[in-house]
């Protein structure tokens, strides 16, 4: 065989497999670059060399902990490790260190385009309350051609090379023993300082990628499998002292219920909403009276600001003209924020308040059994029917537990939906019931509930492998994305739904909130950076607001519940990590946090601030992001979230 490399030397060997599993690391971490160049913006050379620097030292690191079963069997000073047998079943644990090492990252080049967060150890539950994966697997292998045919390219260079690698016993087998002995203890040694990333105190960890480079490009520097198998088992907080007490208490509280001397106190700027042309709503919900209006939120799955003419500006064509007309006569938060990147992050923001700041989302989380006074609950203590609607089927992604936690009395999904006679042909194959169908499915279920009530639907049709019903196939312009025609049939299922609804008698004393759970992939450069990765529509609808000007705010999905609450006039003790729109001072113009990368992430004010292993931004503005992390961490540990 031409080109291959035969040695006696154990060590030459090792060294030279070693080599070839790190070199096809850095190769699939550029092919994720490649694969995501719209989302990275990487600033000179002098940040090109810090994140090779980085992928050198993480890169090393995710080497060592993946190839160390075969290293450790190789480095067994004994003559055994050259017999036939059990090389070739160190061989095979080699190739699946490889393959372990590499083709995570290929996954993600393509995964990370919808999180822009590298996976962790939340992949490994996801994967089993997802959706219809039998289905899903081969249309996410087609329509991610490149990362699938990369895979199959790295593969080969893996066996090609290492097949050309052979180690030859020694002719004298036996005679060096201790020799052997100390160059196994020299290479294990050598092992651990790999993995912890030098002789540093501390070890390497995730976190360190951010020290890189720009934290919007911190992923860059780190291997999805390090991240993975650095995050497993791992307690997802630990309970941190950045500030005493006293101070993080006075600079944050998310205590919701503030004391009467507090509320007499507010000023009369109190419930503007920002709305479509420039106008606000105005809530009088100082009234001590609870206010028994319905209250149905719609979140929109992967819906960004980018797709609709009232945010983007002239961006791109507009793809939502039924939400654009229903934003002229709603409270438009222009500044709506969702606060994770997945749908299993949104749904515990929305109705608890409760963030995801951890690698795996809340509803994974060790603390998902925590007693929650979340919306639904405190609702349905003031004589609310409470409703949750989702089209997938029961079960995905957790949902139905969750909503029985936070007190909701009634889950209706793809299980529930067919039940009631609905057509094999209203499935979408992968994920559920198109939204058109269940949305209408959804009005002939309130029609049914007792007033007042509370009702939330996730639709699900705007989502990959973006299926269309038969009869839509077609009647939506393709565009830069594949995305855009199923926003399309969305923005049509709301037109639709809201017509049925509009028709019904509790229809003019409901409120409407409509709201995205993330954004999908950004289309353009200002969608893709800190402002943009975040930005989704919140309009709030409602016969009965009065307008007036008023200024732009951030709002983001964890203050809906406090909101909420204040404009039924609904006074009960509640920990919200959020805020009420209702209740802010005149120049509070609100901020958002969010956690991804190994950093927690603050926007307030219109200035960023960050968290990791370095921290960015203003003093005032980390002292605040450490009070906030300070307090989740401590309640949701000690099992603090109702008061």
């Amino acid at each position: 065989m031409k080109h291959q490399f035969k040695t006696q030397n154990l060590y030459l060997f090792l060294l030279r497999k070693f080599l070839l599993a790190f070199l096809l690391l850095l190769l699939s971490q550029a092919l994720f670059y490649i694969f995501n160049t719209r989302i990275f913006h990487v600033d000179g050379f002098g940040e090109w060399m810090s994140l090779l620097w980085g992928n050198v030292r993480l890169g090393l690191a995710a080497t060592t902990l993946c190839l160390a079963p075969y290293l450790l069997l190789m480095l067994l000073p004994f003559d055994f490790r050259y017999a036939k047998g059990y090389r070739t079943t160190c061989e095979v644990l080699y190739v699946l260190g490889c393959l372990l090492l590499t083709l995570p990252n290929l996954i993600d080049g393509a995964y990370y385009q919808f999180t822009y967060r590298r996976m962790s150890n939340e992949i490994l539950g996801y994967l089993t309350i997802g959706g219809d994966m039998g289905n899903l697997i081969p249309k996410f292998l087609v329509d991610y051609w490149y990362a699938t045919l990369s895979a199959v390219v790295l593969v080969a260079l893996l066996w090609w090379r290492s097949r050309r690698m052979k180690l030859e016993a020694p002719r004298h087998a036996g005679r060096h023993d201790a020799f052997h002995v100390v160059g196994s203890v020299l290479c294990v040694a050598l092992c651990l300082v790999l993995f912890r990333g030098g002789l540093q105190r501390i070890c390497l960890s995730p976190a360190d990628a951010t020290r890189y480079g720009q934290l919007k490009n911190s992923a860059l520097a780190l291997p999805t499998t390090y991240n993975v198998l650095r995050t497993l088992g791992r307690d997802d907080l630990q309970k941190v002292d950045y500030l005493s007490e006293v101070e993080a208490q006075a600079m944050y509280s998310p205590l919701y219920n503030p004391p009467t001397q507090m509320l007499t106190q507010m000023p009369t700027r109190y419930g503007e909403w920002t709305v479509g042309g420039g106008r606000s709503v105005v809530v009088d919900s100082t009234s001590s009276q609870v206010r028994y209006d319905n209250v149905v939120f719609i979140i929109l799955e992967s819906f960004s600001q980018e797709y609709m003419g009232c945010y983007n500006e002239g961006v791109m064509p507009t793809r939502t003209p039924f939400l654009d007309s229903l934003a002229k006569h709603s409270a438009v938060c222009y500044s709506g924020r969702s606060n994770g990147k997945k749908s299993i992050e949104s749904i515990p923001a929305v109705l608890a308040s409760v963030p995801t700041l951890m690698d795996r989302p809340f509803i994974m989380s060790d603390f998902s059994g925590d007693t929650m006074a979340a919306l639904p609950l405190l609702l349905r203590r003031h004589g609310f029917r409470t409703a949750f609607f989702h089209g997938a089927y029961n079960g995905s992604m957790d949902f139905d537990k969750f909503c029985e936690k936070a007190g909701v009395q009634s889950y209706y999904g793809r299980d529930e939906y067919e039940a009631t006679g609905g057509v094999p042909a209203d499935y979408d194959g992968t994920w559920g019931i198109y939204d058109e169908p269940f949305l209408q499915y959804m009005v002939s279920q309130l029609d049914t509930f007792r007033e007042p009530f509370f009702a939330t639907v996730f639709t699900i049709s705007s989502h990959h492998p973006y299926a269309l019903p038969e009869q839509y196939k077609g009647r939506f312009a393709d565009g830069e994305h594949p995305i855009l025609p199923c926003v399309e049939y969305a923005d049509l299922a709301l037109r639709q739904f809201f017509a049925s609804a509009s028709r019904r008698p509790w229809f003019d004393h409901t409120l409407f909130v409509i709201l995205g759970d993330h954004p999908a992939q950004g289309l353009h450069r200002q969608y893709n950076d800190y402002d943009g990765w975040y930005r989704i529509p919140m309009l709030v609808y409602s016969p009965h607001f009065q307008y007036q000007e008023a200024t732009h705010e951030v709002m983001q999905q964890i203050d809906l519940m406090p909101t909420v609450l204040d404009y039924l006039g609904i006074d009960e003790p509640a920990v919200c990590f959020g805020q009420s729109v209702l209740r802010r001072e005149v120049d509070d113009k609100g901020w958002q946090v969010v956690f991804g990368n190994g950093y927690h992430q603050l926007v307030r004010n219109g200035r960023v601030a960050a968290m990791g292993r370095k921290c960015i931004g203003d003093t005032s503005d980390l002292r605040f992001l450490q009070a906030v992390v300070q307090q989740y961490n401590q309640r949701l540990i000690d099992n603090q979230l109702t008061r």
